[in-house]
């Protein structure tokens, strides 16, 4: 038993531990369900196997460099063995002038049996192709990266909605709560004829408008549940919990404002893969110029040959062997203008390359003024709605007191009801969008 428990406890210190651990558990904060989403997500998966496809690349392009060895083998019967005429006179001078002479040349049967063999020395375009294998890879690296902190975004933006949507059933409950209370206490004064059944009446309608806002409200919550589920690439079967709430969530953001985080716009994802871009366009500006270079090689070529009139090559009769090796070198003059203007497009490239990258870094200079500012006015936003939201409940708290004694009617009470309903709802609406901002802002980062 002591060595099943350590086994268990080694497993959970693996790098796969974390996924063997949280299958069984359901329940999830909101680091647990970004890092379970990026462990099931398809799109990262694939973006992993691409790094992996990357690394092969690298090996591929390298093995160009490599010798290249090959065996080759030919056998060939003559169906028809091919017949020469040459002129008479050159076997037989006294031979009439015209006449000729004709005779068989060649074997029915012949193979061969060659071995090539070659090695690339020097090429300006081999050493470009073969750096950027290697930048590829860090590319597809990169766009794994970027995958992952694209699916942490939606599973956090959908652990939001869903925090947010159980916040605003909690706030319909207790509305319900001292609704149901209300209308029961007006009903009994009814039926002691203390009040008119009217306001009984007006009561229990609006009572029953929080209860078909509490069941919309449910059903937008699970609504939340199932996106978050299908963000994190979770069972729709399986429950899933949430150990975070709203207010745990709000209180962390208040400490750790993304206000005062220290990032940076280069960091952003678009950014990346545009500088990324003008570095592989850098590469085909070296490949352009590297085709001014010369180019060496060297091969190797030995071959065995026989020919019979007869299949017997298994017997002991000679093969004729041929040997060659040299090298092959080829050193450009001109290709009529055609390799200059190339180098003069690829260079042309980059500078563009270089003028949408700081036209983008504007751009998300600016995008990151203008989200700074929409969060720091729907923070402020939320703070009023929230205190607007206790002011509500205690005005409607206090009316449902004042009715006890008379001094204040069930219509009247209603109506203070409609009001902590909006402030309610207009305090989740301004949770919706800090949120919303907040997001955007780590999509900013990416973050």
């Amino acid at each position: 038993m002591k060595i099943y428990k350590l086994l268990i406890a080694v497993a959970l210190c693996l790098p796969g531990g974390y996924s063997l651990a949280q299958e069984e558990s359901n329940s999830f904060s909101l680091t647990d369900a970004e890092n379970y989403g990026v462990s099931n997500n398809e799109k990262v998966k694939n973006a992993l196997l691409d790094v992996e496809i990357a690394r092969k690349q690298v090996w591929e392009t390298t093995a160009i460099g490599l010798p290249q060895i090959n065996i080759e083998g030919q056998f060939q019967q003559l169906l028809d063995i091919p017949t020469s005429v040459v002129d008479a006179s050159l076997f037989n001078p006294m031979a009439p002038e015209g006449s000729v002479m004709e005779f068989r040349m060649g074997q029915e049967f012949s193979t061969s049996a060659t071995l090539n063999a070659s090695q690339l020395i020097f090429d300006g375009s081999y050493i470009v192709g073969l750096q950027f294998s290697k930048f590829f890879q860090k590319m597809s690296t990169t766009a794994a990266h970027n995958s992952k902190q694209e699916v942490k975004a939606l599973v956090r933006e959908a652990y939001y909605n869903v925090l947010v949507a159980n916040e605003n059933v909690s706030l319909m409950d207790s509305i319900l709560y001292a609704t149901k209370s209300l209308w029961d206490k007006t009903s009994a004064f009814v039926e002691s004829g203390m009040i008119p059944q009217e306001e009984a009446d007006q009561v229990e309608i609006a009572y029953n408008r929080i209860q078909s806002s509490k069941n919309n409200a449910i059903r937008q919550a699970e609504v939340a549940m199932n996106l978050l589920k299908l963000q994190m690439g979770y069972d729709f079967s399986k429950e899933l919990l949430l150990t975070e709430t709203l207010e745990v969530v709000l209180d962390r953001m208040n400490s750790d404002s993304p206000l005062l985080q220290d990032a940076t716009i280069k960091e952003n994802s678009n950014y990346v893969m545009m500088e990324q871009q003008k570095i592989l366009d850098e590469y085909s500006l070296k490949n352009e110029k590297a085709k001014y270079l010369p180019s060496l090689g060297a091969f190797f070529t030995h071959s065995q040959n026989a020919f019979r009139n007869e299949f017997d090559f298994f017997e002991d009769k000679p093969w004729y062997p041929t040997t060659i090796w040299g090298v092959n070198l080829q050193i450009p003059i001109t290709s009529s203008g055609q390799k200059i203007v190339r180098v003069q497009q690829a260079e042309i490239k980059v500078e563009q390359d270089q003028n949408n990258l700081e036209n983008l870094e504007k751009s998300l200079k600016f995008q990151e003024l203008q989200l700074k500012t929409s969060f720091q006015s729907a923070l402020e936003l939320v703070e009023l709605e929230k205190s607007s939201v206790d002011l509500a409940q205690r005005i409607y708290t206090r009316a449902i007191l004042r009715n006890e004694t008379g001094v204040v009617s069930a219509l009247e009470v209603t109506q203070l009801q409609n009001q902590l309903l909006n402030a309610e709802g207009s305090y989740i609406m301004a949770v919706m969008d800090m949120l919303n901002i907040k997001v955007q802002l780590d999509k900013l980062y990416n973050k």
